[in-house]
C-alpha cells in the first residue's frame, strides 16, 4: 500500500521543477500516521521559511520562520502571543501579519495571513521579511523568482481552494 502511495507521489511530480530562486519543493508522508506533508521551504543562514501544509493539522497552507535567534517576549501578560510579522515583495509596500510566535524561534501564520502571504509571493522575485527578536528586529531575504509553479503545487496537494482560486484569479 505504502509502495504504491509513493509511486503515485513520484508520478505526480514529474514534470514540475523542484526548486525556484531559494526555495525547494518536499513531499512526503509521516512515518507514524502517513498524513501527506507538503511544503516549499527556504534555508538561509538568519532563518528557514516554509509555506506548507500538513494533512493531520488541516487542509490548509500556512507560514513558518524558523530563526537563529530569539524572538520577543511579550511585553504584557495581557497581550495575545501575536506579534508583527512584516514583509515586502520586490521593493513594494510593507506588509504587516499577527504572527504567533509558538517557540522561542518560531514565528507562525495561517488562514487568510498565510493565503495572503503565499499569494503575494508567487510572482515576485524578492522577499524581505522582518520580526521582532530580543536583540532587535530579524530581517531575512529571500529569492522568489519562479516560485508560483511551486506555491501552486503546494496549494493543490493540500486542498487549500482558496489560495488555489486567488492564484488563478491573479494569473
Amino acid at each position: 500500500m505504502k509502495t504504491a502511495i509513493y509511486a503515485v507521489v513520484l508520478t505526480a511530480l514529474q514534470g514540475v521543477s523542484t526548486s525556484a530562486g531559494d526555495f525547494t519543493y518536499h513531499e512526503r508522508l509521516d512515518p507514524i500516521d502517513d498524513a501527506l506533508l507538503v511544503g516549499v521551504v527556504a534555508d538561509q543562514p538568519e532563518a528557514k521559511l516554509s509555506i506548507a501544509c500538513d494533512h493531520s493539522r488541516s487542509r490548509t497552507i500556512y507560514v513558518t520562520l524558523d530563526t537563529d535567534r530569539l524572538l520577543a517576549s511579550l511585553s504584557s501578560p495581557l497581550l495575545r502571543e501575536l506579534r508583527t510579522f512584516q514583509y515586502r515583495v520586490d521593493r513594494g509596500s510593507v506588509h504587516r501579519a499577527s504572527a504567533e510566535y509558538t517557540h522561542i524561534d518560531r514565528a507562525f501564520l495561517d488562514g487568510a495571513e498565510g493565503r495572503a502571504f503565499a499569494q503575494r509571493l508567487a510572482d515576485s522575485e524578492r522577499v524581505v521579511i522582518r520580526v521582532d527578536g530580543t536583540r532587535g528586529p530579524i530581517d531575512v531575504s529571500y529569492d522568489t523568482a519562479g516560485l508560483r509553479p511551486l506555491i501552486e503545487r503546494v496549494a493543490e496537494r493540500c486542498g487549500d481552494q482558496r489560495l488555489i482560486n486567488r492564484l488563478r484569479d491573479n494569473a
